[in-house]
């Protein structure tokens, strides 16, 4: 016997999960279970200039349910967030979630390219310091 909520296995004669109360289910199949196990279709949702950035974003979406990973823009084989020299990071969303993950991104960001920095990286990567505008005026 399974739950089809949590998928613990039970002794026969058990009806109910003792963790959530669920009646259990003689086999899990896809019809009876809770959790969708089919395999994603990662497609791109943002690019983003700080491996940072793309965990905040990340963590929004499956805090709302999205399937989501992040890509790190390095060649490291390391998680991006282990990494201070990863090149940025792409958050990848199941296909099926794109439409409702950019619904949440939109509400949390609007036009905002870059959640922590507010600015593009192509902004980033062609800005002048206060310094190096100070230093051209002499």
């Amino acid at each position: 016997m399974f739950c089809p909520v949590c998928e613990s296995e039970y002794e026969p004669g058990i009806a109910t999960c003792v963790d959530d109360g669920t009646p259990l289910v003689a086999r899990l199949t896809s019809e009876n279970t809770v959790h969708d196990h089919s395999e994603a279709r990662f497609v791109s949702l943002h690019s983003v200039g700080l491996p940072a950035e793309a965990e905040m974003v990340h963590d929004i979406l499956t805090q709302n349910g999205i399937r989501a990973a992040i890509q790190s823009g390095g060649m490291d084989a390391f998680s991006p967030l282990l990494s201070a020299t990863a090149l940025g990071a792409t958050v990848l969303v199941d296909e099926r979630d794109y439409d409702r993950a950019r619904e949440v991104y939109d509400s949390f960001f609007g036009g905002d390219m870059t959640p922590l920095t507010g600015t593009t990286i192509a902004e980033d990567e062609g800005e002048e310091t206060m310094d190096d505008e100070s230093e051209s005026a002499r």
